[in-house]
């Protein structure tokens, strides 16, 4: 049941995040938000190692964290693009699209492929694309902005597979000890923002770059 309540303690950290965008502190957004995504890179291997369907069968873990998810991965994040001015006007009506896109690839019954490891589309990382825009975006790139916003959209509902880092079985060495090393060094980038210096913002870009490409080439394969 302690492994529910940590999947569900996913909310609070998703309504500090709220808070500290709408008053502008996106330093310590950013750190709700990943603390948001540290529990959620723990709950699922914690769950399997506790069993917890045999000591709590009456709550759906994977429907909660679908839900909490959905709120930290997507919701949160596509607010502070809005709310840090990063997509053009209507703002409004060009968020709809990742969130309507979005929630349709967190109910496709068929978007993970546990046995394989795979994510079927984009796997909702708008927490990593939000936090890479506000730290790096040149002022003035709302609408090239827009344009990646639209074509990850599109991906999310599109038969293209992506690694699930946690399910993958091959290179874990890279999925899951790069990623421990890619926390650490946005970490450190959120940090220092708005002064983080420019080199180690692009050298943390290394492991989601490499990992966007390796997803593609391990699909085909």
């Amino acid at each position: 049941m302690s492994v529910h309540l940590g999947t569900a303690s996913g909310a609070l950290w998703g309504l500090l995040s709220l808070e500290a965008i709408f008053v502008e502190d996106y330093r310590m957004a950013f750190f709700w938000m990943f603390l948001a995504m540290v529990v959620d890179s723990v709950d699922g291997p914690l769950a399997r190692k506790v069993n917890v369907k045999r000591h709590a069968p009456h709550i759906d873990g994977a429907r909660l964290d679908d839900i909490i998810d959905y709120i930290n991965y997507t919701f949160v994040p596509i607010v502070l693009l809005i709310h840090a001015g990063w997509l053009p006007d209507p703002a409004s009506l060009w968020a709809a699209v990742p969130l309507v896109a979005s929630a349709l690839a967190f109910t496709n019954a068929e978007s993970k492929d546990t046995e394989e490891g795979f994510f079927l589309g984009f796997p909702s990382y708008w927490n990593v694309f939000a936090f890479y825009v506000v730290v790096a975006a040149p002022a003035g790139s709302e609408w090239y902005v827009l344009l990646l916003t639209l074509a990850l959209s599109a991906l999310s509902v599109m038969p293209v597979r992506f690694v699930y880092p946690n399910r993958f079985n091959r290179l874990r060495w890279f999925f899951i000890g790069g990623g421990i090393v890619w926390i650490a060094s946005i970490l450190l980038v959120a940090m220092l923002y708005p002064n983080a210096p420019q080199l180690l913002v692009f050298a943390s870009m290394a492991y989601p770059v490499l990992y966007l490409v390796l997803s593609l080439w391990l699909d085909r394969g």
